[in-house]
Parts: structure tokens; C-alpha cells; sequence
């Protein structure tokens, strides 16, 4: 029943069209052939007109009365006036005013923005959002956000994890500006190694993403936009120092060499050096080591011809961990300490190329390809771990319109190729996946009511055959500032189940493959309202959305068939997430921003028979973010409170064992408050900020299962449900060069 109504909502907007007689046309810059979005174009002396869309597009119908002339004006700009001849089609160029050249105008972005016009249903983090934290990496960027849920992977490293709509990072697809980023091999660690700093922006798409993108979005999409070469600072300098012993430094430089040609260097170095123990088990909290990153991106740009961004990315990753008097993987071979040591290597080469057509801003034609060789070693006491990936993704993208500019399409092929070695302990693992693809994006756009993006995707995987997998989304406005929107759509992976899941390695649990691996496959549905008004002429927004995960297949991780044994195997019964969301956002006096929101979540696997809550997550969670600043900034005061409700802990206890872990008999963990806050001053040329994670000091104290016996089959360092860390504060400092 469900293909057959998504069938027909297809053919129902592919079936309209019949439109009185019209002009198209569009308005651009005469220097650059940019679009003017937003543009007037109206019929002289009447009151029938039209304004550009955000492609400098727009369609009029022929006017009442001859003679008629066309007057077409934008802010800033030389208005023109064209005679109508009976043209059916126009492109138009403004001049810009001599007169307006000296006018500045500025404005403040909000922290987060949340579209009315964007049939899917995306909200956008500015750098105002990224520096209510220190935001020291990507996977921290998230600690003020309500959508994205950032926890502790393990007690023996230290990293971190997101989830969206209750399911673990991996079934989020991570883009870097639109492409393949953090996925494969580098799914566990990879947001750690983008600093915070290199991102402008980040989107977050809740449920099902578009398949321009690819097919391995299920939970949701995020895509990180970097900073550009042609608008970045010519020098930028972030230094950061916690009091735990983590240090970071960031420069970034750039370089305009004309009208056509800019680069940029982005460059990151860490280390955490003390080894902290802050609930005295023996163990190091956080992982010690050190972290180098360097990106360098170049764009050419010719206007309205032809944009290419290219460049390398580079990093490596080295951490040391376990018990604080471990010393050597010697210590490991003769069991008299417990050591962890991982080290990453990843580089990697992208690029991006669009062609644009003379006179039809509406239409191009981009290739988006990028290729990474991705290494990961691990040893976590008796247990190694070696994975070597290498990957290439390319995406050629074809966009128009269909007659006028509310009818849009993209379509294109995608081909990925994926190769994998791993090595666990004295088991040896390889395939290589080679995916060729095509889609088809269409948009119908009524920006004042209606807008519709659906879209089908074909895959064909040389290990599991055709891949299809249609989305659909729709947008509502009731008016101007409420939107109502649904969507619905498939989306698949390959699970790389070692990389994948903490327990493997921070455990001494005995992993046993009960089967060949499926894709993992899941529909994925949602609804969600946006309402953005005033409370006593003061801004206001009310978001809230319910979305419904289901599994056609999983690989599912069972914990709790037994204490000292993993089992993977595909799905046989159901497994589901559910989750409804209301956040508020409120700015009851200039510059002072509230922003509260309630989530709750249902997230249940069936596990050797019995349809359980999945383990590590909370059903519900509350948050509150309050950002106050002064006049022009120079002071900013941010403090974020989080309430994490109970969550399930799978069995880590047999009859008989020892251990001093958590009670025995406890199913659930207990729920739990963290609070941080930040202030940052603001001078003319640099800001100074300093700030203190969990305040409080809470900790889930009993972290280790077994820990005085680490070799032993009980040990399990993967059952973390809170913060691991005590109370953290921070200094740091930015400057900036224009």
C-alpha cells in the first residue's frame, strides 16, 4: 500500500502542468552573471508583478494592454525597462548603482536557522551555534544540540559517538559539502579528526536525506560546509587549553591571487598529555596522544562559466590508553597490565566542478569525485585489530527546469568503489565493493504553498544486486511562517561491524558471527511542523517533529545472550525506532536567546527472540541553552543544562562472576543532569573565552565491568551510559585577520 500511494504522488505532480501564456526569464548581474534572487519584475503602470527565486528565475503572464513594458529593479541596482514584443522568454542583466557603492550593510546570523522554503526538513548551525562550545572536533560540535545526541563510545579511550532518532553515527550519512566524508572505516573515529574551527556551517537533514547524495542515509544526513577560499580570513589563530592536559592549535591562512584564482591552508595539532583517572579505577579516562590535521583547498572561478575547488586533506591520529601503569604491548603479550593503543592515518583528494550555461542560471552541469586511503591499528590488551580501506566516490550531476522555474530536476550517476582488509586477532577479512548508480530528482516549487522533491535512486552493488531506493518529501505552508512537512524513503548499508561497535575490542567478550551479513535496509518516515511567530513583538519558533525507523534487515549486536560473548547475526523479527521532538526557541529581549527542547525515543531490537529496548539509550532527554550578549558582542554568555533520562544496560553479569561494576541485578542506569557554560569577551583584533564542562562533576563512576581483571572474559569497558570525565575547564583564544 505504501509503494502504490508513493507511485501515485508522483504521477499526480508529474502530471501537472496547463498554464495560461507566460514569460520566463531571468535577472542577473551584468559583471558576473550571477543571479539576483529576490529581484522585482513587474508590468509598468499596473499592479501585476512577480519577484526572482533564489535561481534569479521568475515567470510572468503577458500582460492586459499594448503597448506594455516590463520594469525589472533590485536593490542596488540600475532598474531596466524592456518593451514587450510578445517574447516568450527574457534574460536579463542589471547594472550595479555607483551611487550605493559606499554602503555597508551588516547583519547577526542566528546561532541556528530553520528553514520555511526547503521541502526537506533541515536545520543549520552557524558559526555563532559552533562557539557556544569550545568545539574542539566535529562529534563536539554537537554538545548544544538537541537532534544530535553526543555520548562517551568506551571507558578505555575516551572518544565520542553521536546518534540521531536513537541510532548509532553509523546510520547518519556524514558529507563534507555535499560529499561521501566520514563512512567506512573512519565511521567510530573520523568526526574527531575535522576540527571545529575548519567548519562555516553544518546542516542536519532529521530522517531521510535526497538521493543526489547516495542510498546510505536511514537516521538523517549531515553535511558540513567548510570554510571557503575566497571568504575566509587571511589569518586565523585558535589556541585552547583544558585543565585535564589537552592542548589544540589551529591556524588557517588564505590567499585571493585575483578576480579567479584563492586558497586556503587549514591546519590543526592536539595531544592530550596527563593521564587522568577521575574516578580512581585504575584506568585513564582519556586516551594520551597526539592529533596532526592540514587541508588545502584551491578555487578557480570564472562567473557563470565554470567554478572548480579542489584539494587534499591529511591526518594522523595516535592514542595511548588502558591502565596508568601500562608502559609497552609487552605489558599486554605477558598480562601484567592492560594497554590500548590506536593509531589512524587518513589522506585524502577532492574535487568539484560545475559548468554553467550562458543566460540560464537554472542549469548546470557539476562533477563531485574525491578518493582517501584510510588505515586503522588497534590493540586493546590481547585483542588487535588492523583495517586498511581504500575508497573512491564520484557524482555527476546534470540540474534544469522543466518550462518554468517551479518545475526543477537532477539526475546523474554515481559510481563508488571500496576495498577492505581486516585483520581481527588471527582472522583475516576482505571484499571490495563496486557500486555504479543513477537517479532522478524532481522538485515542484510553489514558494508561497506547496513544494514536493521526490526522487528515485538505482544502485547496482556487485555483492548484493540492484539497490532501489525511492524518497519522497513534501512542504505545506499554511502561511508564510508555518510549514508543515512528511516524507518517507528507503535507505541501505554495508555494516563494518568490528570498526563499528566499542564492545568488540573494550571488552573481553568472546565474538562469535552467527551469519553472512546482509545490507542493512530501513524505511524511514516522518512528520514535522515549524511555526515561527512573536511573543509580545519579540521572535519566536516552534519546531516539533515525530519520525518512525523501520528495519527491513539489521546486524544485530546482542550483548545480552551472554555475559562474555558477543553475537552478531541479521535481523530475524522486528527492530524499530520512534521518536518525537518539540523544541522552542524564544529571544524575549535583544540578544538574549532561550531555546528549550523535550525528546523522546523508543528504540527496540528483537534480540535471540525478545523485542527489547536497545541498550545506551535514553528514552527521554531534555535540554535548555540560554546565550546572552552584549552590544556588538563583546561580551557573550552561554550556559547549556541537559537532563538524560534512565537507559538500558545489556547483561554484564553470570552467576558467579566477579566484578565491581554496576548492581548485578540493575537493568537501568539512573538518570542524570550535565551543565556547562562559557564566556567569551571579545577585543578589537582576538576573543578570549573560557568555559567549564560538567559542572557538577557527575560521573558514571563504575565504568569497567571486572576491572581488577582485565584479561579475563568478564572484563567490558563498552557499557558506558554517561560522562566519564569529571569537571572540565577550559581557556582558550581567537584571532582573526580580515
Amino acid at each position: 500500500m505504501t509503494n502504490k500511494i508513493f507511485i501515485f504522488l508522483i504521477l499526480f505532480v508529474l502530471a501537472a502542468s496547463g498554464k495560461a501564456q507566460t514569460i520566463k526569464g531571468s535577472v542577473m548581474d551584468a559583471n558576473n552573471r550571477q543571479p539576483l534572487p529576490g529581484a522585482t519584475v513587474h508590468w509598468l503602470n499596473t499592479a501585476t508583478g512577480t519577484a526572482t527565486d533564489k535561481l534569479g528565475v521568475f515567470e510572468i503572464g503577458y500582460p492586459v494592454k499594448s503597448p506594455a513594458y516590463l520594469v525589472v529593479s533590485y536593490i542596488g541596482y540600475l532598474n531596466d525597462t524592456i518593451p514587450f514584443k510578445n517574447q516568450t522568454e527574457l534574460h536579463i542583466v542589471l547594472k550595479q548603482s555607483l551611487l550605493l557603492k559606499e554602503i555597508q550593510v551588516t547583519e547577526t546570523k542566528e546561532a541556528v536557522t530553520f528553514s520555511t522554503i526547503d521541502p526537506i526538513n533541515k536545520q543549520s548551525l552557524g558559526t555563532r551555534e559552533l562557539q557556544k562550545a569550545a568545539c574542539c572536533n566535529l562529534v563536539e560540535s554537537f554538545e548544544t544540540n538537541t537532534t544530535v545526541d553526543v555520548s562517551y563510545s568506551d571507558a578505555l579511550t575516551g572518544s565520542k559517538q553521536i546518534k540521531m532518532l536513537g541510532l548509532d553515527g553509523s546510520y547518519t550519512q556524514i558529507l563534507s559539502e555535499s560529499q561521501p566524508s566520514i563512512r567506512g572505516l573512519s565511521t567510530n573515529y573520523g568526526m574527531a579528526h575535522i576540527p571545529g574551527t575548519w567548519i562555516e556551517s553544518i546542516d542536519i537533514t532529521k530522517g531521510i536525506g535526497s538521493v543526489v547524495n547516495g542510498y546510505e542515509s536511514m537516521a538523517g544526513q549531515i553535511n558540513i560546509e567548510l570554510h571557503k577560499p575566497e571568504k575566509a580570513e587571511r589569518l586565523f589563530v585558535n589556541l585552547y587549553a583544558g585543565d585535564w592536559g589537552r592542548y589544540e592549535a589551529n591556524l588557517h591562512a588564505s590567499h585571493k591571487f585575483n578576480k579567479k584564482w584563492s586558497t586556503l591552508l587549514l591546519t590543526h595539532a592536539s595531544t592530550i598529555a596527563n593521564k587522568n583517572d577521575f574516578n580512581k579505577d585504575g584506568y585513564i579516562d582519556m586516551a594520551t596522544g597526539q592529533q596532526y590535521s592540514f587541508m588545502n583547498k584551491w578555487k578557480y572561478e570564472t562567473p557563470g562559466k565554470l567554478m572548480a575547488t579542489f584539494g587534499v586533506f591529511a591526518n594522523m591520529d595516535d592514542r595511548k590508553g588502558g591502565q596508568i601503569a601500562y608502559r609497552s604491548n609487552e605489558d599486554n603479550i605477558a598480562k601484567r597490565h592492560y594497554g590500548v593503543e590506536v593509531k589512524t592515518q587518513h589522506i585524502e583528494g577532492f574535487g568539484k566542478a560545475a559548468i554553467g550555461f550562458a543566460g540560464k542560471p537554472y542549469r548546470s552541469l557539476a562533477l563531485m569525485t574525491n578518493a582517501r586511503t584510510y588505515r586503522h591499528d588497534a590493540v586493546f590488551g590481547p585483542k588487535t585489530y588492523t583495517g586498511n580501506e581504500q575508497s573512491s566516490h564520484s557524482n555527476l550531476i546534470y540540474q534544469t527546469i522543466i518550462n518554468t522555474s517551479e518545475h526543477k530536476i537532477k539526475t546523474g550517476f554515481s559510481y563508488m568503489l571500496d576495498q577492505y582488509q581486516e585483520v581481527y586477532n588471527d582472522s583475516a577479512f576482505s571484499r571490495v565493493e563496486s557500486v555504479p548508480g543513477a537517479f532522478a530528482e524532481y522538485h515542484y516549487e510553489n514558494l508561497n504553498k506547496i513544494s514536493v522533491l521526490t526522487g528515485l535512486r538505482v544502485d547496482y552493488h556487485n555483492l548484493f544486486g540492484a539497490l532501489v531506493n525511492p524518497r519522497l518529501h513534501v512542504k505545506y505552508n499554511f502561511t508564510k511562517s508555518s510549514v508543515f512537512r512528511i516524507s518517507a524513503g528507503r535507505g541501505m548499508r554495508v555494516a563494518n561491524v568490528f570498526i563499528e561497535n566499542a564492545a568488540v575490542m573494550a571488552s573481553g567478550r568472546k565474538v562469535i558471527v552467527q551469519d553472512r551479513f546482509t545490507p542493512e535496509i530501513a524505511w524511514n518516515y516522518g512528520v514535522s511542523f515549524t511555526h515561527k511567530f512573536k511573543i509580545a513583538n519579540k521572535n519566536a519558533t516552534f519546531i516539533t517533529d515525530f519520525f518512525y525507523t523501520d528495519f527491513e534487515n539489521q546486524v544485530v549486536v546482542d550483548l545480552d545472550k551472554s555475559a562474555v560473548e558477543l553475537h552478531f547475526y541479521n535481523l530475524n523479527g522486528k527492530s524499530y525506532s520512534q521518536t518525537f521532538q518539540a523544541e522552542f526557541i524564544y529571544e524575549p529581549v535583544k540578544r538574549f536567546e532561550i531555546r528549550t527542547a523535550y525528546k523522546w525515543q523508543d528504540v527496540k531490537t528483537t534480540y535471540h527472540g525478545n523485542l527489547l529496548e536497545r541498550p545506551l539509550v535514553s528514552r527521554n532527554r531534555v535540554l535548555l541553552n540560554l546565550a546572552y550578549a552584549t552590544r556588538f558582542e563583546k561580551w557573550k554568555f552561554d550556559v547549556t543544562a541537559k537532563w538524560f533520562d534512565k537507559s538500558r544496560i545489556a547483561t554484564t553479569h553470570t552467576a558467579g562472576a566477579a566484578h565491581t561494576s554496576m548492581n548485578a541485578h540493575s537493568n537501568y542506569s539512573p538518570d542524570y543532569e550535565v551543565y556547562n557554560a562559557q564566556i567569551t569577551r571579545k577585543f578589537k583584533k582576538f576573543e578570549l573565552y573560557v568555559g567549564v564542562e560538567n559542572i557538577l562533576d557527575y560521573m558514571q563512576h563504575h565504568q569497567i565491568v571486572n576491572p581488577q581483571d582485565p584479561f579475563a572474559a568478564h572484563f567490558d569497558a563498552s557499557q558506558i551510559w554517561g560522562p566519564v570525565m569529571g569537571r572540565i575547564g577550559y581557556i582558550g583564544f581567537r584571532m582573526s585577520i580580515k
